[in-house]
């Protein structure tokens, strides 16, 4: 049995090549620290902390002048419950907006007061009032580690090859593409830029806040959508 106590204690032992025959075997053990970290414990004693990979998830919310009123205060609403979710799962949530440009919001964060704080900020109009979704997507395309971004919009892009194209960049990389529209949203080109058709929800504009808030089930406690 396995004992934890509040020192460090070797927990995962590496078995030596069973074809070094004659050899003197080389150790090297997993540790887990007194902080709760786990380290890599190599034969000469030196120790190296293993960095968990962290999972990010980017909700693009579109904030152009058609989102001002309840639309808006749906979506950051929905975005608070959604970021709390994801939380849960070990994601840390980020959040960037568009219309005439993109800009972020809040980069990766798991602190939830931090995350509603920016929230709370939000406002329509911040960077135009069009919907250029590519550039949204272009941004997104910057995270070095992602591993799906959710788009919510509630009318139709400025250039839809310009953002099919960035939206096939993403997906090649890995990256799952989520699509939540309402009103005027094409579903059809929703569809198209989503991962799969079944990831392009089409809701009304008082069901908006339950649909981001639902997405967050599709992480799926971070083993891909």
């Amino acid at each position: 049995m396995l004992i934890v106590t509040e020192h460090e204690t070797p927990i995962v032992p590496i078995p030596p090549n069973c074809n070094d025959a004659g050899k003197t075997p080389m150790r090297k053990l997993f540790t887990l620290s007194a902080d709760g970290k786990l380290r890599l414990r190599a034969p000469d004693g030196v120790e190296t902390e293993i960095q968990a990979r962290r999972r990010n998830v980017l909700l693009l919310i579109d904030t152009s002048g058609s989102m001002a009123g309840a639309k808006i205060e749906q979506a950051k609403g929905g975005a608070i419950d959604f970021a709390n979710s994801a939380t849960r799962k070990g994601y840390a949530t980020a959040l960037a907006i568009f219309a005439d440009r993109a800009a972020m919001v809040c980069d990766p964060s798991l602190d939830a007061v931090d995350f509603t704080r920016k929230i709370a900020r939000l406002e329509i109009g911040l960077v135009g009032g069009a919907t250029d979704l590519a550039a949204g997507l272009v941004l997104a395309g910057k995270f070095p580690e992602l591993a799906a971004v959710v788009v919510v919009t509630d009318g139709q892009t400025n250039n839809n090859k310009a953002a099919l194209d960035a939206g096939a960049r993403l997906k090649s990389r890995g990256v799952d593409v989520i699509c939540i529209g309402t009103d005027d949203a094409d579903r059809e080109f929703l569809k198209r830029l989503a991962t799969r058709a079944d990831l392009a929800l089409h809701v009304t504009a008082q069901e908006l806040r339950s649909a981001i808030t639902g997405a967050s089930l599709l992480l799926g406690g971070g083993n891909g959508l």
